[in-house]
């Protein structure tokens, strides 16, 4: 069958709309964050963690596929809440999940496109976090749930408390790379720097630090 392209459109309009697709569902949050922008900070820092690693075996444009289209299932199932898909992972409903979203990458997220562009990005959202190209993307994700968590916590909200700390575990299981393991190092440090006071969050300043550029 050949292909056309009413079906454009549409696809543009759900690509679109991951920006109104909000994630921690479970959580009250001070600040909106959507599936679109988390999945360009991804990509950013997935790019930086393999930037840093100066290795010729790691694919740059494979690893910034996979980054755009890790979540991309969204649009269609929405952003199912971190404790469903993890904390029964390896039991039924975590594998009924993991061959939902299969199924939604294979049959329908990229359906409107031609047939080899539809393939190839199934693939890349389907491997997303598959081959060692995969292992930066999950990287990078846990990396942006730390940057999330310590973004909330900083407006006051201490819901985000135990996510930053879920975050740190999880980069520790990345810490061979370069990137992560720096990033390991100053995150807790960065966060402690501050104080509360009256619900608000306040970064503990020096008086240079109050006159420096970009302040």
């Amino acid at each position: 069958m050949s292909w056309n392209a009413e079906g454009l459109p549409g696809f543009f309009e759900r690509l679109r709309n991951m920006s109104a697709i909000r994630r921690f569902g479970t959580l009250p949050s001070a600040h909106h964050d959507g599936a679109a922008n988390h999945s360009f900070d991804v990509a950013v820092l997935a790019m930086m963690i393999a930037d840093r690693e100066a290795d010729p075996n790691l694919s740059v444009e494979k690893i910034l596929r996979k980054a755009l289209w890790h979540d991309f299932e969204e649009t269609i199932v929405s952003d199912i809440p971190h404790p469903i898909k993890h904390r029964f992972q390896g039991g039924r409903l975590g594998s009924l999940l993991e061959e939902i979203v299969e199924t939604v990458l294979e049959q329908e997220a990229f359906h409107e496109l031609p047939e080899e562009l539809a393939r190839r990005y199934a693939a890349d959202a389907r491997d997303a976090k598959r081959e060692r190209e995969g292992e930066v993307v999950a990287a990078a994700d846990a990396m942006d749930l730390v940057i999330v968590a310590t973004r909330e916590i900083k407006l006051g909200n201490r819901y985000f408390e135990h996510v930053f700390e879920v975050g740190l575990q999880l980069c520790a299981k990345y810490r061979h790379f370069r990137l992560v393991d720096e990033f390991l190092a100053v995150a807790r440090n960065y966060l402690e720097r501050g104080q509360f006071v009256d619900g608000v969050f306040h970064e503990n300043r020096t008086q240079t630090d109050l006159f420096s550029p970009g302040t």
